[in-house]
This record gives structure tokens, C-alpha cells and sequence, in this order.
């Protein structure tokens, strides 16, 4: 499905070099936070020393020629939420860009090859989290591709960076085929289902963030 979504990068004043090399004789990470940050489905995650980045946000608008005609309240949504985080943060309501992705039905990524296509692999889906997840993600894609490429058969899990393994049915983008959606009743998500995303989703964003 096409997805409007939205993300927020945040800066904040760099740390000086004293700050970064206490940081560093601790063992502590010098990124501006130790983990992703989780709350009502938004993501916040570090991209370096003095970012982070804000997403998990979007509005089902239809495609691109109908864009313009449906109004949006995202970039008030991801100001809020960033100055809730961060209140000393001075954010403005339109700081957040916005782009077009591509959403899977059940709002996990399409992530492996298509068993009726050998040879054709997907890496996709990801809706409002594709900077959160992609590295974790890309590692799954790395791995299956390594498989086919050495004829080995394929194991029943991923193995992401920080040592945490991820079912590869979970990302297989296989798992709608026969069905319009896939595991869900009766065309929407329910709470099982949605309590699996979620735990799946922050998995891979803290597989995949800066240590």
C-alpha cells in the first residue's frame, strides 16, 4: 500500500571532546542516546553523536495524484512527539519531511526470495520504519542471499548484529500467498497480532541502531 509518511531528524549541540572521552573510558555509547526509544509506536533511534531521528508515523492518502488534496496533520504529530522527548528542544510544526513507502498489510517488511520466482528477492515494506529497520533487514536479505548462492538450505532464523535472532517466516514475503492478508481475520489486525509487530519492529530498530 502506499504510505505518506513522515520523519523528524533532530539536532542537538555537540558533545565536547572531555564529555566524549569519559564517555568512551566507561564503555558507554557517545551516541546522543544509549537505545531506541519506543512509545506509542514511534520510533526514536540515534544516528550519531549529536542526532536522532523520529518516525513511525504515516496517513493512508492514496497515491501521488491525490496527495495534494488530502490535508495532514504528520508534521504537527512528529513535532509533538519530538518536544514531548526532547523538551528543551526548539522544533518548529513543519520541520518533518515527508515521502511516499511502501507498506506490507500486515506492517512487517518483505524481507527473502519469492518461492515461485527462485532467484527473486524482496527487501520492501518497511512503511514509516525503513530507517529504523533497513540495517537489521538488509543483514536478513545478506543472509538469504548467501544461501542460495552457496545451495545451502535455508536455516529457520536470522541472526541480526546484536546476536537476537529473528524468524524467517515472520519477514518472509511469502507468507501472503493465498491469502489477501496473509495471517490476519477478516482484513485488520488484532491485538495478537499487533503486540507481534510491535515486538518484531523494535527487535530489528535496536538491531539496527549505532552502538
Amino acid at each position: 500500500y502506499p504510505l505518506r509518511g513522515f520523519s523528524l531528524t533532530l539536532y542537538t549541540d555537540a558533545k565536547t571532546e572531555d564529555e566524549t572521552k569519559s564517555l568512551e573510558a566507561e564503555g558507554k555509547s557517545t551516541n546522543l542516546l544509549n537505545r531506541p526509544i519506543s512509545i506509542d509506536a514511534m520510533y526514536c533511534s540515534s544516528v550519531g553523536p549529536n542526532m536522532a531521528r523520529i518516525a513511525g508515523f504515516g496517513e493512508l492518502v492514496g497515491y501521488g495524484d491525490k496527495v495534494k488534496d488530502v490535508p495532514s496533520v504528520g508534521p504537527r504529530v512528529m513535532a509533538r512527539y519530538t518536544r514531548a522527548l526532547f523538551p528543551d528542544a526548539n522544533i518548529p510544526d513543519d520541520q518533518a519531511i515527508q515521502c511516499f513507502r511502501p507498506l506490507s498489510p500486515d506492517d512487517l517488511p518483505l524481507v527473502g526470495e519469492i518461492e515461485s520466482v527462485p532467484g527473486l528477492f524482496l527487501h520492501t515494506g518497511h512503511g514509516t520504519l525503513g530507517w529504523s529497520m533497513a540495517i537489521a533487514t538488509g543483514q536478513c536479505l545478506a543472509q538469504a542471499v548467501r544461501d542460495r548462492v552457496n545451495n545451502l538450505t535455508a536455516e529457520s532464523t536470522f541472526v541480526l548484529q546484536d546476536g537476537s535472532v529473528m524468524d524467517r517466516a515472520v519477514l518472509s514475503p511469502n507468507r501472503f500467498v493465498g491469502s489477501v492478508f496473509g495471517t490476519m481475520s477478516g482484513g485488520h489486525i488484532g491485538e495478537d497480532e499487533a503486540a507481534h509487530t510491535h515486538t518484531t519492529t523494535t527487535t530489528m530498530a535496536e538491531a539496527a541502531s549505532p552502538k
